[in-house]
């Protein structure tokens, strides 16, 4: 079974009430989780704060959730959305607290924002149509390298192949986005703008 039915599997049973499935999809995603946050803050408490708030959430509302959503980037989006929202109550209470005005940051408004998102999620679906046409492997090639950024290694060990038949399933993966070359650049594009 690979990565991504595993994880589907366990999804559906944690809503339909299964604490252990939760458990385990914890258990499979926190060091990519807590990984993943460390772009964005050095604080590991806060980092741990909120993927057990994350999760902690999940459980609460488990019935009110997509029914097989691609687990691992549901999981990021979730934590970086709930992490951003933390940041943001932390720097509101300094501001509070010392009654002075923070710079504003790069030219970040909640305007850029949205307008940002809107983007990634259009986006997204174009990305989803362009990797399901690839096959089976090569989705998973690219998920685990791109989405989780896991390396070569750490991929050959999850799909169980040496490491130069996962280089070699990765460049041929590439080459069958190249033929639909301008999504493929947007795909790489966004996932190395989430990656920084």
């Amino acid at each position: 079974m690979d990565v991504n039915t595993h994880n589907t599997t366990l999804w559906k049973e944690f809503k339909e009430g299964d604490s252990q499935a939760l458990g385990k999809l914890a258990t499979n995603h926190y060091r990519v989780l807590f990984n993943y946050a460390t772009k964005f803050t050095k604080d590991k408490e806060l980092i741990k704060d909120c993927i057990q708030d994350l999760f902690l959430y999940l459980w609460d509302h488990r019935e009110n959730l997509q029914t097989s959503p691609f687990v691992t980037i549901y999981l990021l989006k979730s934590l970086r959305n709930n992490l951003f929202k933390k940041l943001q109550q932390e720097k509101k209470a300094f501001t509070d607290e010392f009654d002075t005005e923070l710079p504003v940051s790069e030219g970040v408004t909640a305007e850029s924002d949205i307008i940002e998102l809107e983007l990634f999620y259009e986006n997204e679906l174009k990305i989803k149509s362009i990797l399901s046409s690839l096959p089976k492997r090569q989705q998973e090639v690219i998920f685990l390298k791109f989405y989780e950024g896991l390396s070569i290694e750490e991929i050959a060990e999850i799909m169980d192949m040496n490491r130069q038949s996962v280089s070699n399933l990765l460049q041929r993966a590439i080459q069958n986005l190249k033929h639909n070359w301008f999504l493929a650049f947007q795909l790489f594009y966004f996932m190395y703008r989430s990656s920084l």
